[in-house]
C-alpha cells in the first residue's frame, strides 16, 4: 500500500510540475477581438497579458472572450488557435461564486443583444456549440488550460473556491468543456457550471423543464465530456456543479486524474462512464480520484443559490431520475485508484463500479475515503477488478437519510425522492475465479438489510480469496428497513450469493448485527462487542432516530477494545483515515485513538 501510494504521488508531482514552455495565450475581460488571416479586423493576437489599447488591429494583447481561442468569428472556422503543448491563462472570467467579473460563456449568446444567435457557433447548432478537440500535448509537455489563480488555487488537500475561474454553458450546449479526444491535457483552477435552474431528469419537473425552452432557458447538459480517446488528462482544483445531466460523462482511454475536484448538484449523475451507448473504455483505462468529492447527484441546483445546500429538487429512478455518484455501464473495463475522497448524498449508489465485468484483469484501490447518505450502496465494485484493496475507509450506509429533513436544504427538496435502500446492502462486491480482495481497517456503520453482499461471476470461485482483517461493523435496527428485507435486531453481516473458496477473517469487531447472527468462534481475534466510539449513538428499533448517525464520531474512546487490538498484516497502511500514524499493533477500524 505504501509503495503504491508513493508511486502515485510521484506520478502526480511530475504531472503538475511540467515546464511552462510553448506559446502562452491569455483571456481577460479588457482584451480585444481575435485577429486571424480570415478575421483581419481583429484587435488582438491573444499572446499578450495586456488589455486592448483601444486602437489598431493585431495588437499584442489578450482575447476578451474565451471562445476566441477556437472561433475567430468567420464562417465555419472552428479550430483552436493554440497548438499542442501551449498554455492558456484565463484572467477575464468570474473568480469565485461572488465575483462581479464577466463570465466565460460556452454556447450561443443570449437571445437578444450584440452577439446573439449564430455568432459563436455558425453551422454547429445549439447543442454542438462547444469547443472542438483540444490540441494534444506530449508526455513531456502537456497542453494546459489554467484559471488565473492556478499557482495558488488551494492547499495540498483543499481547493479555495474563491480563486476559481468560471466557465459556464448555456443555450442548450452539450458541454462547456469537451475533453473528448483530449490527450496530455491539464485543466486547473476552473469552475464549470450553468446559469439557470430548469431540469432535464425527473417527473414532475421542479422548478421547470428545460425541454423545448431553447432559447428561453439558458441551460447546458453535462459539465465535462470524455471518450475512449481521452487519456493522460489532469483535472485539478475543479468545481463541476449544477448541470442538468452529468458532471462528467463518457468513457476514458487511459490515465485520467481528478485531484481536488468537487462534482455537486448534477441532475443526472456525478461521474458517469456511460456515454449513453455503453461505449467500451480504451486500453489502459485508469481513473485516479484523489482528495475529491461527488455529492448530491440526482439533485438539481438552485440558481441563484438561496439555501446553504442549494438543492431545488431531487429525484430517484422511480421518479424519472438517476443519481449514481459514480456510474458504469455493463461491459466496463477499468482500473481505479481512489484516495481521500467522498461520496455523499447521491440519490442512487455512492460509488458504483458494479459493472466492471469485462476484460482485464483490473486493479482497484479505495483508501481513506468516506461514503455517507446515499440512497443505494455506499461502495460497490465488480468481478473483473480482480485485485481489490479496500482499506482505511469509513462507510455509513444510512440509505434512508435523504428521506428526512437535512439542515441547510430547502424543506421540500426530497418530496419527489423514493427508492430508499434500493440496493438492500451497504458494500456489495464480486469475484472472478482467482480474484483477491483485501478488506481491512475499515469502519462500517449500517442499517441496510445486508452489510456485505458478495457474488461469484464464474462457475466456481474456489481459488478466490477474501482477506477480512481489522474491521469494525456496527449495525442499527431501523424499523423503516423492514419492508426492504430488514429484521428486528439489526442488519445481516455477510450474504454470499455463491461460495468464495478462501476466506481469512481475523481481528474484527461486530456489534448490533441481526438476522440470526451469533458471534463466530472459528476466526482468530474476532469479537462481538461495542467498539466504544466517542459519544456512540445507542438508538435501535423503536428508539432509532435517523439523524443520530449524522456527524458520527469514529474516534475510539479510552478503554475501547479496538485499541491496538488489530492484526499486523502485509501492506498495512502506515497512517489511519485521519493521517495519524498507526500503532503497532494497529487498532481495529479506520481510526487510531
Amino acid at each position: 500500500m505504501t509503495n503504491r501510494s508513493g508511486l502515485l504521488w510521484l506520478f502526480l508531482a511530475l504531472l503538475v510540475s511540467l515546464p511552462l514552455s510553448g506559446e502562452t495565450w491569455y483571456v481577460r475581460q479588457d482584451g480585444g477581438t481575435r485577429y486571424s488571416t480570415r478575421a483581419t479586423t481583429g484587435q488582438c493576437d491573444g499572446k499578450g497579458d495586456a488589455p486592448y489599447s483601444g486602437k489598431g488591429v493585431n495588437q499584442h494583447c489578450a482575447f476578451k472572450d474565451y471562445r476566441y481561442l477556437w472561433d475567430d468569428q468567420t464562417y465555419n472556422n472552428d479550430a483552436w488557435v493554440i497548438a499542442g503543448g501551449d498554455t492558456v491563462i484565463i484572467r477575464g472570467c468570474a473568480s469565485g461564486p461572488n465575483s462581479t467579473a464577466p463570465d466565460c460563456r460556452v454556447g450561443w449568446d443570449a437571445a437578444t443583444g450584440p452577439g446573439a444567435g449564430y455568432t459563436w457557433c455558425l453551422g454547429g447548432g445549439t447543442t454542438a456549440c462547444q469547443n472542438p478537440h483540444i490540441p494534444a500535448g506530449t508526455a513531456a509537455q502537456h497542453t494546459r488550460i489554467l484559471g488565473q489563480n492556478y499557482a495558488n488555487c488551494g492547499t495540498a488537500t483543499t481547493t479555495d473556491r474563491s480563486k476559481l475561474t468560471q466557465i459556464f454553458g448555456g443555450f442548450g450546449v452539450g458541454t462547456p468543456l469537451d475533453l473528448r479526444g483530449a490527450q496530455y491535457v491539464d485543466v486547473e483552477c476552473i469552475e464549470i457550471t450553468r446559469h439557470s435552474n430548469c431540469i432535464w431528469f425527473g417527473t414532475p419537473a421542479v422548478p421547470s423543464s428545460c425541454a423545448g425552452q431553447t432559447p428561453v432557458a439558458d441551460f447546458d447538459s453535462d459539465g465535462v465530456r470524455t471518450d475512449a480517446n481521452t487519456h493522460d488528462v489532469l483535472m485539478q482544483d475543479m468545481w463541476i456543479h449544477g448541470h442538468t445531466g452529468r458532471g462528467v460523462k463518457g468513457p476514458i482511454g487511459g490515465v485520467v486524474t481528478c485531484l481536488r475536484c468537487d462534482l455537486a448538484y448534477n441532475g443526472g449523475a456525478g461521474w458517469d462512464f456511460d456515454d449513453g451507448a455503453a461505449t467500451p473504455m480504451g486500453p489502459g483505462a485508469l481513473w485516479n480520484f484523489l482528495y475529491s468529492t461527488i455529492e448530491w447527484s440526482g439533485c438539481n441546483q438552485e440558481y441563484p443559490a438561496v439555501d446553504p445546500i442549494p438543492v431545488a429538487s431531487c429525484y430517484s429512478q422511480s421518479t424519472g431520475g438517476y443519481g449514481d455518484g459514480v456510474g458504469t455501464p455493463a461491459g466496463t473495463g477499468l482500473s481505479a485508484n481512489i484516495d481521500h475522497s467522498q461520496f455523499l448524498y447521491n440519490t442512487q449508489d455512492g460509488l458504483d463500479f458494479g459493472h466492471v465485468d469485462t476484460g482485464g484483469p483490473y486493479t482497484l484501490s479505495i483508501t481513506n475515503s468516506l461514503a455517507y447518505g446515499n440512497n443505494g450502496g455506499a461502495f460497490k465494485w465488480g468481478p473483473n477488478e480482480t485485485t481489490a484493496v479496500f482499506t482505511n475507509n469509513v462507510a455509513i450506509a444510512n440509505c434512508r437519510r435523504m428521506g428526512s429533513p437535512i439542515p441547510g436544504t430547502p424543506k421540500d427538496f426530497n418530496v419527489r425522492l423514493g427508492d430508499f435502500c434500493r440496493a438492500d446492502d451497504a458494500v456489495p462486491f464480486d469475484f472472478r475465479q482467482g480474484g483477491t480482495t483485501l478488506f481491512a481497517n475499515n469502519t462500517i456503520v449500517t442499517y441496510a438489510p445486508a452489510t456485505f453482499d458478495i457474488a461469484c461471476w464464474d462457475a466456481s470461485c474456489s481459488n478466490s480469496t477474501l482477506n477480512f482483517f481489522n474491521n469494525i461493523v456496527v449495525g442499527y435496527d431501523n424499523p423503516a428497513t423492514y419492508s426492504n428485507g430488514g429484521h428486528v435486531g439489526g442488519p445481516g453481516l455477510f450474504y454470499f450469493q455463491s461460495p468464495i473458496g478462501i476466506i481469512n477473517r481475523k481481528n474484527n469487531i461486530y456489534y448490533g448485527i441481526g438476522h440470526g447472527f451469533t458471534c463466530p468462534t472459528g476466526f482468530t481475534g474476532e469479537k462481538c462487542i461495542s467498539p466504544g466510539f466517542v459519544g456512540q449513538p445507542t438508538g435501535n428499533g423503536s428508539t432509532f432516530v435517523e439523524s443520530e448517525l449524522d456527524n458520527y464520531n469514529f474516534h475510539l474512546a479510552s478503554g475501547s477494545p479496538a485499541i491496538s487490538a488489530g492484526l499486523t498484516y502485509s501492506s498495512i497502511p502506515t497512517l489511519d483515515y485521519f493521517s495519524v500514524t498507526r500503532s503497532n499493533p494497529p487498532s481495529i477500524g479506520a481510526v487510531e485513538p
